[in-house]
């Protein structure tokens, strides 16, 4: 059955119509529709395609790396070793919830002779110390240790309330065995959660000669903490001084 010329004339206007009402949709659709982090676009104030600006994802060239000021292996007894070093986050608004790192043993000829991997959270431009404990070393002894942190951190930019914990009323003693006790205090109206605290002991001359580490758990706001931490053994060197690095994992309301 052959379509007349008129019906010919009225479905080439309908397709024509359609095709300009999806055009218009098409259109309006693009610029209209609100912008999103995911929308592969660079808008809504981003410094790069769906990240700076509102976007919980960083710009690649805008982020720093973990700086790792120091690291140390220090001797717990027998061939166990613990490890310590201080590192700081000099992106001042970007977290990570889980950094993979890795501490490596070396002996006096440069030698790998242990290594220990582990993860932790990073707070926004705050230094804090990251501490491994009971590494063993074999028959050898570690001459220096380094720490190195995955490529690849997840930075998310911190949007939570600023944290602000404090360490108080710290007290060393040497007897029966070097023990350091303290308060973690909460000066944020808000709940800091997972509170974790690692102390470094120093020499006279400010060199680490031992460190520890605690939990002190999910601290209310304007509330503290009993923190304790405790050695095996004394020190080969004498205590000069100490230093208690706080991190909490999240702060919340509740």
């Amino acid at each position: 059955m052959s379509i007349s010329w008129s019906a010919k004339r009225q479905l080439t206007y309908l397709m024509f119509v359609i095709v300009i009402f999806l055009a218009a949709t098409f259109f309006f659709w693009s610029r209209f529709t609100a912008p999103t982090c995911s929308d592969g676009k660079q808008n809504q104030q981003e410094k790069g395609t769906d990240c700076g600006g509102p976007c919980s994802k960083e710009c690649l060239g805008d982020v720093r790396d973990p700086v790792v000021i120091w690291s140390k292996p220090l001797k717990v007894r027998g061939n166990k070793y613990d490890a310590v070093a201080l590192v700081e986050n000099r992106n001042l608004f970007l977290s990570a919830k889980s950094a993979s790192y890795q501490f490596k043993f070396y002996d006096e000829r440069n030698i790998l002779i242990a290594s220990r991997e582990g993860k932790t959270f990073i707070n926004p431009g705050q230094k804090f110390a990251v501490f491994e404990a009971g590494i063993d070393a074999g028959t050898r002894i570690p001459a220096k240790a380094f720490l190195e942190f995955e490529k690849g951190v997840k930075w998310e930019i911190y949007k939570g309330e600023k944290q602000s914990l404090v360490v108080t009323r710290k007290e060393y003693q040497d007897e029966p065995s070097p023990s350091l006790t303290g308060l973690a205090e909460n000066k944020a109206l808000v709940t800091a959660n997972g509170v974790n605290a690692v102390a470094i002991i120093y020499d006279a001359e400010g060199n680490a000669i031992a460190a520890s580490a605690t939990k002190a758990g999910d601290i209310k706001g304007g509330q503290a903490a009993e923190i304790f931490f405790t050695w095996p053994e004394e020190f080969e060197e004498e205590y000069g001084s100490d230093e208690v690095f706080l991190m909490s994992e999240s702060v919340s309301e509740f």
